[in-house]
């Protein structure tokens, strides 16, 4: 006659030696609080526990063949006795230790964004040369970032400090109180832009430094829009 579940749990626990006080313990570290009654209740077939209750258990007593143990089928060891067992296993770990069997863990996506040379100055300025770049490891960028520029100077500290990669994104046209990536004149700059009654005006964060305000004949453009930086 084939065992019951309850029959399997409860010959499982004593091989273990363990009591249902001890299971209890043992489930609650893996983050499952199971009272004595409920561990109870599953070997006398009251109740059942639920899939990764089941699986908790297995990790517990050890549990290698699920398909064996608990239907009694051939499964993994194919019938095969605890000497048997015992060669698998060993066997197993001289393939994993040959490294020619390892399953190879999943490649993390890569994801690479030009990153201009030429630093754009948040304090004098710096001409931006859109030909001299190298690719930079964005995977930590936000999705909508299309380029990186490394900032000198620290007008925009302590938001952005000298030195620090600031990831950007392309447009022509910016809010005010956002911080982007401005061309006046041939000359860059990384400022927050302030836009009013009076005009537009590109302020630092730093207040040692006074804004800039481009002029009616000025060549003012807005190159991009700062997502974020890291150094």
């Amino acid at each position: 006659m084939d065992r019951t579940l309850g029959e399997i749990l409860t010959d499982m626990r004593r091989g273990c030696g363990l009591t249902q006080q001890q299971v209890c313990s043992l489930l609650a570290e893996r983050g499952m609080e199971i009272q004595v009654a409920g561990v109870s209740k599953w070997e006398k077939n009251l109740t059942s526990p639920n899939a990764a209750q089941l699986l908790a258990l297995c990790d517990i007593y050890g549990v290698e063949d699920v398909m064996h143990d608990f239907l009694g089928k051939p499964g993994l060891y194919g019938g095969l006795n605890a000497a048997g067992r015992r060669m698998v296993k060993q066997y197993a770990g001289i393939l994993l230790a040959s490294g020619m069997y390892s399953e190879a863990a999943p490649a993390a996506r890569r994801r690479v964004l030009p990153l201009y040379d030429l630093a754009v100055s948040a304090g004098t300025g710096q001409f931006l040369d859109g030909e001299s770049s190298e690719p930079a490891d964005a995977l930590d960028a936000p999705e909508r970032a299309d380029f990186a520029l490394r900032i000198a100077g620290d007008s925009m500290e302590p938001l952005i400090a000298d030195g620090a990669v600031v990831w950007v994104r392309s447009c022509e046209r910016l809010d005010s109180g956002k911080i982007g990536i401005f061309l006046l004149n041939g000359q860059a700059y990384c400022k927050r832009l302030r836009a009013g009654k009076r005009g537009i005006s590109l302020v630092s964060a730093n207040r040692a430094y006074a804004p800039i305000t481009p002029g009616e004949g000025d060549d003012f453009r807005v190159l991009g829009e700062v997502l974020g930086a890291a150094l």
